[in-house]
């Protein structure tokens, strides 16, 4: 039997070992913490006229193929080398329109800027908007990472071109003038990986986020179609749907359409969001990249290298395949490529217990938008676990019969499906695979429903609203006005008005409504914009400081800035 004084000998050591695994347990917690990120802003483009969630969400739900022929003012203003191209695709219905002056950025500067670069400013502006965060607030510790790939503009050069054209085309140029525009100092970097780049952007901006390089990070990509040479390119391998149709995991796929779109995500640590009293769209729960390696060919996709990233995915979180309830695929529509994802996905996530899990992929929606891909995907991802619905794979009528699902419970949707996640998992999972080789996969789950810290606002006794000039401040307090008008818009108000006077930024014109109800405020709004007198209406000299609010943070969704959108193009539409 042990002597007392053994027992004492062996405590201390035992005591010791005890707290060092107490700590370390502790460390591993704070480090797994700091890489759960949370999505707390969203913008976007999409075919079809597609410029925000609520529209982009509708679409998905209805089955909409949003793509259509080329848009004949874009042939108008390049050149006749569309002729003879398959030109169905998703387009963007305007891609020469900017508010330059907006951005303080010249017409001369503008006409040599690259759209993609064009959209990215406002795309992103609008995000910060959504997530109800001025970007002066949180200039100094924003990173940026930008996925974008095509350089079509470039094709368009004036005779002699000069140093607005070289810093308005280069890719890097489209991160570092975001970063520049709205004085963001943390890390910024433009990323090509083909197809997975905007995607590949995400999980970069998640690792620099976890590692603290930065407190708050812009991610995203845009991809727009402004050449025939490109499509010319890719016509010639013989990708493209002769039919223009896209129809991903379906018997009729035959290739995909090219696409365009934009779309941008603000993220934050968790920790921070639920600090600072965001809103909490979703939870990014893991991120990953690999390379394919040597496979069937350069450009050929690789089933093992997409089953082992979406396999250390799922690892580094902790999540098993019964978690992950839907997969946004990469879903080109390709005969081959698709059986080739589907069977790794399959690998990687049938969890073996008869379980039912859904596939989809939102190209059949709005063609392949290539290096827009992936957030995109990322974002349609994210409305499936708000609003608790998977939307039916839109161009599906019969599986590919390449594809062997097997017993693994995957199923491509042929109706809206509510999203039960106690049978078919609570997350959902995205996967963005470049022709480069290079591919990409991120783990989703729902977001908090939970309200920010301390007591709802209470209310606030006017309204601001405010823009770069005199007419988009009319244009925008029309869009209040209609936004206010709605059956909850009374109980809605304390936290539209809180956002409207704390989330977004102070501009040049400011207007104050001195209303402290709703209806109030809608009549106020409706004379402003119309450029008749009210008398809740007070002007903001541009030191006037906004009259005191309770302290309580709300975020409540607003209407976008309304751009005051001047054509800038090469050719004949050019505007001094």
């Amino acid at each position: 039997m042990p002597s007392t004084s053994d027992t004492a000998a062996h405590a201390g050591p035992l005591r010791r070992a005890m707290e060092t695994i107490k700590s370390l347990r502790a460390e591993l917690d704070a480090v797994r913490g700091a890489r759960r990120i949370a999505v707390v802003g969203t913008a976007l483009r999409a075919p079809g006229g597609i410029g925000d969630r609520e529209t982009y969400w509708r679409a998905l739900a209805e089955g909409r193929d949003l793509t259509g022929e080329l848009p004949a003012r874009r042939r108008a203003v390049f050149d006749s080398g569309w002729d003879g191209l398959l030109s169905r695709g998703g387009y963007l219905d305007d891609v020469f329109g900017f508010d330059a002056k907006f951005f303080g950025i010249s017409p001369r500067e503008a006409r040599s800027l690259d759209p993609q670069h064009r959209l990215l400013l406002q795309v992103v502006w609008e995000a910060f908007e959504d997530a109800a965060i001025p970007p002066a607030s949180v200039a100094g510790s924003t990173g940026v990472f930008v996925g974008i790939t095509g350089q079509d503009y470039r094709q368009w050069a004036e005779p002699e071109p000069n140093a607005s054209w070289l810093i308005g085309n280069g890719h890097c140029f489209a991160a570092g003038r975001i970063a520049y525009t709205l004085g963001f100092e943390g890390p910024t970097m433009a990323i090509d990986t083909a197809c997975s780049s905007s995607l590949t952007a995400v999980h970069t901006a998640c690792r620099a986020l976890a590692a603290g390089d930065c407190d708050v990070a812009v991610a995203g990509g845009v991809s727009l179609v402004l050449a025939p040479r490109s499509t010319a390119e890719i016509q010639r391998t013989e990708a493209l749907s002769p039919d223009g149709r896209c129809r991903p995991f379906d018997a009729r796929a035959n290739g995909f359409v090219r696409g365009e779109g934009c779309g941008a995500v603000v993220l934050k640590r968790l920790a921070d969001a639920e600090r600072d009293g965001d809103r909490v769209l979703a939870v990014i729960e893991g991120t990953g990249v690999n390379q394919d390696g040597p496979s069937a060919g350069f450009t050929a996709p690789n089933g093992p290298a997409q089953t082992r990233l979406i396999t250390s995915v799922l690892a580094s979180t902790g999540l098993t395949p019964d978690d992950i309830g839907y997969l946004e695929a990469h879903g080109t529509g390709t005969p081959l490529g698709d059986p080739i994802e589907l069977e790794a996905a399959r690998a990687a996530l049938s969890g073996g217990n008869g379980r039912t899990w859904y596939v989809g992929s939102v190209k059949a929606n709005v063609g392949h938008t290539e290096s827009a891909a992936g957030v995109l995907g990322l974002l349609k991802a994210l409305l499936c676990l708000e609003k608790r619905q998977i939307p039916r794979q839109a161009q599906f009528e019969r599986l590919n019969p390449r594809i062997d699902l097997g017993d693994s419970g995957m199923t491509v949707p042929t109706r809206t499906i509510p999203w039960d996640t106690a049978s078919a998992g609570r997350c959902a999972a995205v996967s963005s695979f470049g022709m480069s080789g290079t591919n990409a996969h991120v783990v989703l789950s729902p977001g908090t429903d939970a309200p920010p810290p301390g007591a709802a606002p209470s209310a606030p006794g006017g309204l601001l609203v405010s823009a770069h000039t005199e007419p988009a401040l009319r244009a925008l307090a029309l869009r209040y006005a209609e936004a206010l008008s709605g059956p909850d818009a009374e109980s809605d108000y304390a936290a539209f008005a809180h956002t409207a006077n704390h989330g977004r930024t102070r501009l040049r014109h400011a207007t104050w409504i001195g209303a402290d109800s709703a209806a109030g405020a809608r009549a106020a709004l409706t004379a402003l914009g119309g450029g008749t007198d009210d008398p809740r209406l007070r002007t903001l000299d541009e030191a006037e400081a906004v009259p005191a609010h309770p302290a309580a943070r709300a975020v409540h969704p607003l209407p976008h800035y309304p751009w005051e959108q001047v054509t800038y193009a090469i050719r004949a539409l050019g505007d001094d």
